[in-house]
């Protein structure tokens, strides 16, 4: 017995020497060669999920006789026109709802203001009791220390946001061309990863990228296509219903709902506090917001998601929450927008060595998350 337990205590302390070794020279290595690494990588990580996402569009062209090169510019000058023409329709309309919002932004406080101190009239002998202001001056002034640090923790949060955007501008160019390059080399790419690997792994490598690939791509396709119709459902819902801002919302809402549950939630919000803003009634309110939830999680969620996405992608309720969270921890919108997918693919990849997670999986399928 003590003779079989033997190599499993060595082969267990080589895995710690191993990971305290590793461990260290991340430490060492980090700051001079790792984080210059990963401040450079994002923008080819991306122009890399869109070459996988665009690669099926450039086969479909090639089994019809078109070469790769002249589908890759096909592909590349197809999206550039789409985009110039949505921007040609949408931006100027967008900027004259932005320009109104702006110059309607003093009135709506005005209003707000006035409604806060209604709500505050009705209670105001609870509110004196409790040694609380009664309007809406004095509670600015009872909490102007917290009012400022939350405005100053704002400003200081949109200088960063805007710091980052113009520092990312390299990115506009960094990631459509190289976004062509490797749509064009993408099988030379992936003929050469499969060549260098050992042969006794080829099999497997090709069987686990072939299922990860597929399902990231897969997914964020699906959701992509889902994510554009949302966006027209809800700025044609928004606007027949007469909300100012519609095209505003409606066009955010898109890509809000990538964000499985938050993002729908924070439409119905943003549609709700519009309308009230904007002096609508609290029935009319209720009809905006109820139409965009019946949208979301009736008619998306439980049909058009489905058609489109495929069904359920496997990964559990918790995994997800888990997997959202980490993402905006690290990469924050654009990471929660990936989470899931990646989630899925993990899960894919650790089923081509133990297969038993997906069997469980299908024996007892989690519910269906975005």
């Amino acid at each position: 017995m003590h003779n079989s337990q033997y190599p499993r205590v060595m082969t267990v302390a080589a895995l710690l020497v191993a990971l305290a070794a590793a461990v260290y020279l991340f430490q060492h290595l980090y700051v001079p060669i790792i984080a210059p690494v990963l401040e450079v990588v994002p923008p080819f990580a991306i122009a890399l999920v869109f070459a996988l996402l665009l690669d099926p569009i450039v086969d479909w062209l090639g089994q019809r006789h078109v070469s790769r090169g002249l589908g890759v510019a096909m592909v590349g000058l197809g999206f550039a026109i789409v985009f110039v023409l949505v921007g040609l329709l949408l931006v100027p309309r967008l900027a004259e709802q932005a320009g109104q919002l702006a110059e309607n932004l003093p009135n709506y406080i005005k209003r707000a203001t006035e409604a806060i101190n209604i709500i505050l009239a009705s209670h105001k002998l609870l509110l004196e009791r409790l040694h609380l202001p009664t309007t809406a001056s004095e509670m600015a002034s009872h909490f102007s220390t917290q009012i400022e640090r939350a405005a100053t923790n704002s400003l200081a949060f949109v200088a960063s946001a805007l710091s980052t955007v113009v520092s990312k501008l390299l990115w506009i160019i960094i990631i459509p061309l190289a976004t062509l390059w490797l749509l064009k080399d993408l099988d030379y790419i992936k003929a050469k990863v499969v060549h260098l690997t050992p042969e006794k792994y080829k099999d497997r490598l090709m069987r686990t990228s072939a299922a990860v690939g597929g399902v990231f791509a897969r997914y964020v396709r699906g959701m992509v296509a889902v994510a554009v119709v949302y966006s027209v459902f809800a700025s044609i819902w928004l606007s027949t219903a007469g909300l100012d801002y519609a095209l505003i919302i409606g066009g955010f809402s898109g890509l809000l709902y990538l964000v499985p549950y938050i993002g729908a939630l924070t439409t119905i919000l943003a549609a709700g506090t519009a309308a009230l803003a904007t002096g609508h009634s609290l029935g009319y309110t209720a009809g905006v917001t109820v139409g965009l939830a019946v949208q979301n999680f009736l008619l998306f969620d439980l049909v058009v998601a489905p058609k489109i996405v495929g069904g359920n992608v496997g990964v559990h309720p918790v995994l997800m929450l888990f997997s959202l969270a980490l993402g905006a921890r690290l990469f924050g919108v654009v990471g929660m927008i990936v989470a899931v997918p990646f989630a899925a693919s993990l899960q894919v990849a650790l089923a081509q060595y133990f297969p038993r997670i997906l069997d469980d999986l299908r024996k007892n399928p989690p519910n269906r998350s975005k």
